[in-house]
């Protein structure tokens, strides 16, 4: 055997290794303490928001910080005020006070960020009692540090900064090698659907019975309490076949209803209906050409909301999109929005 062709045996089977070997997806997650939390979302963008007490949830106020992945990635900070019950007639800005001493104002505005000062003196705070006031005449914003530590702690861990002097709560002189790196955002294309006939079946029917049948076997009561037969069908209800492709079908099937929420389940099955081949979420609230909606209320003022998109790519649907408004804390339809998975999604309808 010659040089040339053992370099090329060695060369082919470090290429076959290399493209055995793949880094895993990063999962989003999200975490709460107290009057702080925290979402990172799957390119590894970790954000995390503190509030005011329950005490003070007159006065209503939130910072944001938001650090992408990847080593000495900067922290940005953006702040909100909701409305004062004893003073309707906002300032125009807030003067940043800690323990009493001045760090300057900040602008009244949905797009306020801290500046590098004012950040640092916040963070600070982190690990120590402290008193963060926003302060305008006789209007004061107090900024609660309780789960803060905890909070800004997870986010390090999360993105693995543990250690080195890139983290914000247990600093070190480790190595920012293994710090996680930051990911694209997944692109999904999507397909549309064929056009045929949807068929609406009434839940007790002989033939929506054998489909349901199907269907328990993927999911649960509690997941699906109106399926299994624990909740009651509204009069309205039907379970509705809708052709995806010339070989799958999506069913929907009421789930779950409560005072303010209702969840259909969807699920995708053969042409013939007899085998499941994905079952999609049991929260669909809505549905609109190839994507699959969940928009829930977390209470009943709407104040408190969480998301989530499925997009159909031709086979399957994938999640596209999740997130809440988190904790709210008096601001309607929530401060911030706090996603755990992002992609960039390809060929809707305009």
């Amino acid at each position: 055997m010659t040089l040339q062709i053992q370099q090329k045996i060695i060369l082919g089977l470090c290429l076959s290794l290399l493209g055995g070997v793949s880094s895993a997806a990063i999962q989003g997650m999200s975490f709460e303490h107290k009057d702080w939390e925290l979402a990172c979302d799957n390119t590894g963008t970790c954000r995390v928001a503190g509030y005011q007490t329950d005490d003070n949830y007159e006065h209503p106020v939130s910072v944001l910080l938001t650090r992408n992945a990847g080593a000495n990635t900067p922290v940005v900070a953006e702040v909100q005020f909701g409305e004062n019950e004893e003073n309707q007639k906002s300032s125009a800005k807030y003067e940043l006070k800690i323990d009493g001493k001045s760090y300057g104002w900040v602008k009244n505005s949905t797009q306020s960020n801290l500046t590098t000062n004012q950040l640092n003196a916040l963070l600070a705070t982190a690990q120590r009692d402290a008193v963060v006031e926003f302060v305008a005449g006789k209007q004061r914003y107090t900024l609660s540090g309780q789960g803060m530590s905890a909070v800004l702690l997870k986010m390090d861990e999360f993105q693995k900064r543990l250690g080195t002097s890139s983290a914000l709560i247990k600093k070190g002189q480790n190595s920012h090698q293994n710090i996680l790196k930051a990911e694209a955002k997944p692109i999904v294309v999507a397909k549309d659907l064929i056009k045929g006939k949807e068929t609406k079946l009434l839940p007790k029917s002989e033939k929506a019975q054998k489909i349901i049948a199907v269907l328990k076997k993927t999911t649960n009561s509690e997941d699906c309490p109106i399926l299994f037969g624990e909740s009651d069908y509204f009069e309205s209800d039907r379970l509705v076949i809708t052709p995806l492709t010339q070989n799958l079908t999506a069913v929907s099937n009421a789930c779950w209803k409560g005072a303010y929420n209702f969840g259909w389940g969807t699920w995708v099955m053969n042409k013939n209906l007899t085998e499941v081949k994905q079952f999609v979420s049991s929260a669909i609230s809505d549905e609109a050409d190839n994507q699959l909606f969940e928009n829930h209320k977390g209470r009943g003022v709407g104040d408190c909301w969480s998301q989530a998109e499925w997009t159909w790519d031709g086979q399957r649907y994938i999640k596209t999109f999740d997130a809440s408004t988190g904790q709210c804390k008096g601001f309607a339809g929530g401060a911030w929005q706090l996603p755990t998975v992002v992609t960039d999604v390809k060929g809707l309808k305009q």
